[in-house]
């Protein structure tokens, strides 16, 4: 075996047990972000990580063995994951988890009306007091909970957030489009190398 052929073959190993590692935390990601997005998204990242598994397996199979069909295999399976990414990349839906969180904070409004603090865990988490403001309270003939106010403590009304809960959760993924598409670079480029 000359010195180029080993230096592939480790390359091989390093840039396989890279891409087991990043599988590893889709199928994390996918399995603690179950709840906190769509099911066919959750689904989707864990197929991806398993597919990714999959791939590095076979790298690192046809390196270690030295197999044409394994390396092949692994070959023609990274080609079609850098298409399925840049067409994820061009056709992505961009603020998928946006829509999916104001649409958690409109169905917990629609509970809350019928069932009083069915909002209290989502005011607490983001500092904010109804679906549009704190008024939405008032109109629906009730006086805010102390889930809407600064330390529970509603007696000074300087503590009640004014902010409804649609605009906080707005600002708080007003970021997520610049993370997936960075994401999604990163993933090609680890893919192509």
């Amino acid at each position: 075996m000359g010195c180029a052929t080993i230096t592939i073959k480790y390359l091989l190993y390093v840039f396989n047990t890279l891409w087991a590692i990043i599988g590893i935390l889709l199928i994390i990601l996918g399995g603690f972000g179950w709840d906190a997005m769509p099911r066919n998204y959750a689904i989707g990242v864990i197929s991806l990580g398993g597919v990714i598994l999959l791939i590095a397996f076979f790298g690192c199979m046809g390196a270690a063995r030295e197999s044409a069909r394994s390396l092949w295999t692994h070959a023609i399976t990274m080609l079609v994951m850098i298409v399925l990414v840049v067409v994820m990349i061009c056709f992505n839906t961009r603020d998928v988890f946006k829509k999916y969180a104001l649409q958690e904070v409109n169905d917990f409004w629609q509970k809350e009306i019928t069932q009083p603090g069915s909002m209290d865990n989502m005011q607490i988490v983001y500092a904010c007091c109804g679906r549009d403001s704190a008024e939405d309270y008032v109109n629906i003939g009730r006086s805010p909970p102390s889930s809407c106010c600064k330390d529970s403590n509603c007696i000074n009304p300087l503590n009640v957030y004014i902010t409804g809960c649609i605009t906080k959760v707005e600002a708080a993924f007003a970021d997520e489009v610049l993370t997936t598409q960075i994401c999604e670079w990163c993933l090609l480029g680890v893919s192509v190398s």
